[in-house]
């Protein structure tokens, strides 16, 4: 009977936490310093874009600069870093809105043919292969640029930093192990 309410007990509290959400958000600032100082603009590019947030405080992983496993505080919320890099506006040469796509691997700055890019804004997640690559001389993938996606070709007009968060828990592993003691007695 005991474990029978243990597991009950335990379905009904997987099913009843939420999954972790994932936000992006991008570096709005002026500066281009390896990590952003405290009081920097971030906006937010997804779920909802546009919701700007102030960076409270921030927890390097050690090596220097914003990247995976860093921490950073916004408007109040802590968040663990799952991905930081590049994201590349674009726009067509003929006109329209620029739309925001960053790569789906690490990627090294050079020619990104045959990179799989997944759009940001407008049209999150959509993914876009990367056919072909038109360098302004520098050899570095950036600003000026053109890449050439389902068979147009798209001019880079900025390149800014971005990082997909998730909030951290505020719960203490000390409740979690209250917890995991209450359904051992059970059993």
């Amino acid at each position: 009977m005991r474990r029978c309410i243990a597991i009950v007990v335990v379905s009904i509290m997987a099913f009843a936490l939420p999954a972790s959400a994932q936000f992006t958000f991008e570096y709005a600032g002026t500066g281009r310093d390896p990590i952003p100082p405290d009081g920097s603009p971030w906006h937010e590019i997804w779920p909802a874009y546009c919701n700007m947030a102030n960076q409270d405080s921030y927890e390097d992983n050690g090596d220097g600069v914003v990247s995976t496993c860093d921490y950073i505080t916004l408007s109040g919320t802590r968040y663990h870093i799952e991905w930081a890099g590049p994201t590349y506006w674009l726009e067509d040469p003929a006109g329209g809105e620029p739309w925001g796509a960053e790569p789906t691997e690490p990627q090294t700055g050079g020619d990104p043919t045959c990179e799989v890019w997944h759009e940001v804004y407008p049209q999150f997640c959509m993914e876009h292969h990367i056919e072909g690559w038109d360098d302004n001389g520098d050899g570095v993938l950036g600003v000026c640029d053109y890449i050439i996606t389902q068979g147009q070709s798209y001019h880079i007009v900025e390149v800014s930093l971005n990082i997909t968060v998730t909030p951290v828990s505020p719960v203490e592993q000390s409740t979690w192990g209250k917890i995991k003691a209450f359904f051992s007695e059970l059993l």
